[in-house]
Parts: C-alpha cells; sequence; structure tokens
C-alpha cells in the first residue's frame, strides 16, 4: 500500500504522481557476466585459473552469491541516494534472502504532476547501470584489480544524473530575491 500524495514545498502541498520503474536482477546479472569476461579477454591476464577469478560467473556458487550481494548493495545505495523520490509503503518488510530467482527490484517513486514522464526510460537505464557499474566497482575493488577505477568516476557522474533527473523540475522551488532584481538596468 502506498500512502503519499502530496510533496511539501515551501509548506504548500504539491500534487504529485506514483511511477514504478521495474529493473530485472538477470539482466543486471547478466551484464556484470558480459562486462568482466570482456575484461579478461581483452587483458593480459595470464592463467585460466587468474582469469576465472575475475571473470564473474553467477552459475558458480560462489560467485553467483558475491554477485547478488554486490547488487543488492548498490540497490541499497540506489534507494538511499533519492529519498526525496521514494514513495512510502506501509506494506513492506525486509529480510536478507536473496536468490537468483528473486528477479525484479521496484521502484516507486513519487514525483511532482509536472514531471515529464518520457523521462522514466532513460531513469530506468540509469537504474541499470548503476546497479551493474555499482557491482563491478566492487567486484574489481574486493580483487585489488585496477578495472575498479574505471568504474568510479562512471558511478559519480551517474549518481548526479539520476538526482538531477529526479528533481528536473525542481521540487524545491527558488526563492524569490526580497529586493527585487540583483542588477538594476541602469
Amino acid at each position: 500500500m502506498i500512502i503519499d500524495t502530496t510533496i511539501r514545498i515551501n509548506d504548500e502541498e504539491t500534487p504529485t504522481k506514483l511511477r514504478k520503474i521495474t529493473v530485472y536482477k538477470r539482466d543486471v546479472y547478466d551484464d556484470i557476466e558480459l562486462l568482466t569476461y570482456k575484461h579478461v579477454e581483452g587483458s593480459d591476464i595470464q592463467g585460466a585459473e587468474k582469469r576465472n577469478a575475475v571473470s564473474a560467473d553467477t552459475t558458480e556458487g560462489l560467485d553467483g552469491r558475491i554477485i547478488i550481494r554486490l547488487v543488492a548493495f548498490r540497490d541499497a545505495q540506489l534507494r538511499k541516494l533519492m529519498p526525496f523520490a521514494m514513495a512510502k509503503r506501509t506494506d513492506l518488510g525486509a529480510d536478507d534472502v536473496m536468490t537468483l530467482d528473486d528477479d525484479r527490484f521496484h521502484y516507486w517513486l513519487k514525483l511532482p504532476e509536472d514531471f515529464d514522464d518520457n523521462l522514466l526510460e532513460p531513469l530506468a537505464e540509469y537504474f541499470h547501470r548503476f546497479l551493474v557499474w555499482g557491482a563491478l566497482y566492487d567486484w574489481y575493488g574486493q580483487l585489488g584489480n585496477p578495472q575498479a577505477g574505471f568504474y568510479a568516476k562512471d558511478l559519480d557522474e551517474l549518481e548526479a544524473e539520476i538526482q538531477n533527473t529526479l528533481r528536473t523540475p525542481s521540487i524545491a522551488k527558488k526563492p524569490l530575491q526580497p529586493f527585487g532584481p540583483a542588477k538594476r538596468p541602469y
């Protein structure tokens, strides 16, 4: 059950609309596997054992569990990144049971009525990439692989893009200048 219907801006209630973005976990896991595979293929890593350690494979029990947890952590970070846009829900509980069969992330967003719904598809892609790139950053970081640095800058830019998109149009009105324009025409 979703309970929010308005946003407060400067002590005024602003009508909102609810929108849902769904990200399919299997697609996230597949992208992680593909990108780690391509990294290994394009690198000078020698030896099958080392190459296998760097390349993620969710069909391997250990890799699968690690990837699930890395993605779940990035999901938690994504939700904490945008509390101003998340709809409050009363029917949720939480546990830490995660399997490859749990197949979707749902993001219920509370947005101003004038939010452009055409931005939902780009947001879905941003969410997907945040999960993939964040998990890859963590994956390579745990291995001590310099490839982690490649994703650090991209993650920062992606966080800013997500927040800026959700704040467009701004959900916080700019205050008026109290004494007219800052520059006088004369």
